[in-house]
């Protein structure tokens, strides 16, 4: 289902929709200091709702600040950490070295653990949006509406190349879905 590109260091192809998720302020800022620069408790229930019982792909950076936040990985889902140091990591959490080899941990856990979940989310850090989105289905984002200070952005991405196909607009942010046009 997921698209590959020429370019070499694109992820291989996936059978599951590959979703990327992510909060990005006005600006392109996600991250200031490993975290959020923002608190916004309804896009936490969203990403977890979202989320839920699928297989979700991110960097260490995002990692280590989930596993600081919250004490483990996410619940109820397999985080597949794309690194290439060697990290001690519990039952629901694989390391992966290449885009690859996180592709194939996450297809794993979606027949084996997730009941043949039929998407894959990709949630960061900048740097591995970077490397996912030309194989990107599918992007589920929150938009807030401020522009923070921060030290990591969103990539630039080709808007044109998505069509919104869903708006929630909130109180400060909105919920967004765009899908790949073919």
């Amino acid at each position: 289902m997921s698209r590959t590109t020429p370019d070499d260091a694109s992820p291989p192809e996936t059978d599951r929709e590959l979703v990327g998720i992510v909060a990005v302020a006005d600006n392109g800022v996600i991250g200031k200091d490993g975290d959020m620069p923002w608190h916004i408790p309804a896009d936490l229930r969203h990403f977890k709702e979202t989320t839920m019982d699928h297989p979700v792909i991110m960097g260490r950076v995002t990692y280590e600040g989930i596993l600081e936040a919250l004490g483990e990985p996410l619940p109820g889902r397999t985080t597949v950490v794309l690194t290439s140091r060697d990290l001690e990591t519990p039952e629901n959490a694989v390391i992966a070295a290449s885009l690859e080899a996180a592709l194939e941990e996450a297809e794993t856990a979606a027949r084996e653990r997730h009941d043949d979940a039929d998407r894959v989310f990709v949630a960061g850090g900048a740097t591995v949006y970077e490397q996912f989105l030309p194989a990107l289905d599918r992007l589920v984002v929150t938009e807030v509406h401020e522009e923070p200070d921060g030290d990591t952005d969103f990539p630039d991405w080709d808007r044109n190349a998505f069509e919104e196909t869903a708006r929630d607009e909130r109180d400060g942010f909105a919920f967004v879905e765009y899908v790949r046009r073919d």
